[in-house]
């Protein structure tokens, strides 16, 4: 008795059984009142049922859902045509007058207020003000249930006695049909709707991509949320019926409903019996929605590839459960069967425009590619394809990865920002072939090079050139003063160091720098059995400066000559095993003629445009944006010695840690 009762409340619900039963429940009632099935063809017959029919076929399928100026002008035009058609019959003058003024007024007025409405203004301006408000007169009075409900009640009220048990009926099913609810009724063929189970809310209404579904969701069924697990079932161009999981990727509202995207995550599997096709269903079992969320990472999912993507730099619509995602996170993707990994570089918000002045916003995020991870090499290959748009992305967890032992020289300078993947780099390769440490001050690079340097000592001699005062202080190193001392010092298993008397470039400490690194070049060049040299220098624009920047005192001229012989000394020592560690803040006070023979570069932060322009032609246009903001020490690293041989972000800060807690 209860499925009974709920058939029938369902069937009250769609608007084409409805109609049927108001035929039916009319053409019996005519009969049991008059003996005929239909109405005589007099003419008030005619306008009197036409009014009631009018009534229910407006409500049920002109405007079930809202009346606009347009529903207005179809409603009166016809009605306006009749009445201009038999006015010599019409009895009434003073109705068919009013009828008339009533009729041209509707329709001057909707065409008036959709004339002056100007989309390129907005809603306050005075003729959108004055449009809006036209609008909602000519809605009120001119929706069909009113304009045909007047011609009903007009001929029943002149032609008809409300005694009469027939007229009176039909009065009672006119009021009847006024209550109709249209929002609450369906548009469905069937002869009885299925009934929805509460976890079902919506229904496909389309695809857009292979991945992404657009679904209507039902009246009674609009609290969802983002993130929400579902499942329906639906059939592929190749395939047919197929269970697919996925996320509520958007919601939003559009022409007055709301809808929501679905994105496909999990892989299609045989349909469920429960399933009713294209309908779509949420997931309200706790347990089986924590073991779907594990199955499909949806913690970590990040969003979706978007158009513009590049096979070295992907483009991704970005939303995520959590909203913890950073410059410089790793990020991953399945590109068949290979695991593809991306590094974030940026990040900026977007609009996208949905129908007519609907618009909805997001935030666009833009990654490079590092590639795959090829652990027996410690690094990343670059892949040489671009994803599908909509593939899923996924912040990277890279637990399941178990690392390869390595030991000097190779020499981990940090991670990948927020895993467990290394940056590897070839010490004798970042020094035979001359490493730049660059970045402003407290950014890391003294760290990083002392850290550098107590390795490079078990097999290379360091000399350092200094002036701040670090170095002596942090290595206690023999400080080399002529010819003899350094050929006992090159000898020795101690740091040795050249310290400045003066920060400025004048021509007395230009020449004393140059005379020491000519007779470490002469004694590496007469013995090339020693074990090799690194020349570290520190503040190198006090050594080696770009010509523009040389200090006021002395010949300007003689300055530039000592330059470019410094320069020349330090790139031929190459050929004789003497390797440079450059450190600077700024590369436009730096020689280029040696900062462009640094195979190997390490960029902290940095703010100033030359060093953009500079570093641009190392590390690539995209990842120079990310130097005025990345973290104290974090880096960017690329070239000749790095594993990867691909420019990406490294976090030093877990190497950091550990130096201070053996301190």
């Amino acid at each position: 008795m209860k499925i009974f009762i709920k058939n029938i409340a369902e069937c009250s619900k769609n608007r084409f059984i409805l109609f049927v039963l108001f035929l039916v429940i009319f053409i019996v009632s005519n009969w049991f009142f008059t003996g005929n099935l239909l109405p005589s063809p007099e003419t008030k017959n005619l306008w009197f049922y036409s009014g009631i029919f009018m009534v229910i076929f407006s409500i049920l399928f002109i405007e079930p859902y809202y009346t606009s100026p347009k529903n207005v002008i179809t409603n009166a035009i016809p009605l306006l045509l009749v009445f201009l058609a038999i006015e010599n019959s019409f009895e009434n003058k003073i109705f068919w007058n009013f009828t008339v003024v009533v009729l041209v007024s509707l329709l001057a007025t909707s065409i008036f207020s959709m004339a002056i409405e100007d989309k390129n203004k907005s809603p306050e301006h005075w003729k959108n003000k004055l449009s809006e408000r036209l609008k909602k007169i000519v809605v009120l009075v001119g929706q069909g249930k009113i304009l045909y409900s007047s011609v009903f009640i007009y001929f029943l009220l002149t032609y008809y006695s409300i005694q009469n048990y027939h007229t009176l009926f039909l009065f009672v099913l006119w009021f009847l049909i006024l209550l109709i609810d249209p929002k609450k009724i369906k548009s469905t063929f069937s002869i009885t709707n299925k009934k929805h189970d509460e976890s079902a809310i919506g229904e496909i209404f389309g695809v857009q991509s292979k991945k992404i579904f657009l679904v209507k969701l039902f009246e009674d069924r609009k609290v969802i949320q983002k993130f929400d697990i579902v499942k329906f079932r639906y059939s592929m161009q190749d395939i047919d019926d197929l269970a697919i999981t996925g996320i509520v990727f958007d919601t939003y509202l559009l022409n007055k409903e709301k809808w929501t995207k679905i994105l496909q995550l999990g892989i299609p599997q045989n349909p469920e019996n429960n399933l009713e096709k294209n309908v779509v269903y949420k997931v309200l079992d706790k347990e089986e929605k924590d073991r779907i969320d594990d199955k499909l990472n949806i913690n970590n999912f990040v969003g979706i590839i978007i158009e513009g993507s590049k096979i070295g730099k992907v483009k991704f619509e970005y939303s995520k459960k959590q909203d913890d995602l950073q410059e410089g996170d790793l990020l991953e993707l399945n590109v068949g069967k290979q695991r593809l990994f991306y590094q974030v570089i940026t990040g900026f918000t977007e609009k996208e425009k949905l129908e007519a002045r609907n618009e909805t916003g997001f935030i666009e995020g833009e990654a490079i590619q590092l590639g795959e991870w090829k652990n027996d090499e410690l690094s990343f290959r670059k892949f040489g394809w671009v994803p599908s748009i909509n593939t899923p992305i996924f912040k990277a967890d890279t637990k399941d990865i178990a690392l390869q032992d390595f030991s000097y020289p190779e020499f981990k300078l940090g991670v990948i920002p927020n895993t467990t993947l290394p940056s590897i780099i070839n010490l004798e390769d970042a020094i035979s072939h001359h490493l730049a440490l660059l970045g402003v001050t407290g950014s890391g690079k003294t760290f990083l090079a002392h850290e550098i340097i107590k390795q490079l000592k078990q097999d290379t001699k360091i000399i350092c050139v200094d002036f701040t005062g670090e170095w002596k202080n942090f290595f206690n190193p023999e400080e080399v003063e002529d010819f003899e001392t350094i050929n006992a010092a090159i000898t020795s298993d101690k740091i040795s160091l050249i310290e400045l008397d003066s920060v400025s470039n004048t021509t007395q400490s230009l020449e004393e720098t140059n005379k020491k690194l000519q007779e470490i070049f002469t004694y590496a060049k007469e013995n090339q059995e020693c074990k090799k040299i690194c020349l570290v220098l520190e503040e190198a624009h006090t050594i080696v400066p770009e010509t523009t920047f040389l200090g006021d005192y002395g010949s300007f001229s003689a300055n530039k000559a000592l330059v470019n012989k410094m320069s020349q000394i330090a790139l031929q020592g190459r050929k004789f095993g003497i390797g440079l560690l450059v450190i600077a803040q700024r590369t436009a006070n730096v020689s280029k003629t040696v900062l462009t023979q640094c195979n190997t570069v390490i960029c902290f932060q940095a703010f100033d445009e030359t060093s953009f322009n500079f570093l641009g032609n190392y590390i690539g246009k995209d990842l120079v944006q990310t130097l005025p903001s990345l973290k104290q020490y974090h880096a960017i690293v690329t070239g000749k010695a790095v594993r990867s041989n691909l420019p990406m972000i490294i976090d030093l800060t877990v190497e950091t840690e550990d130096e201070e807690q053996k301190t």
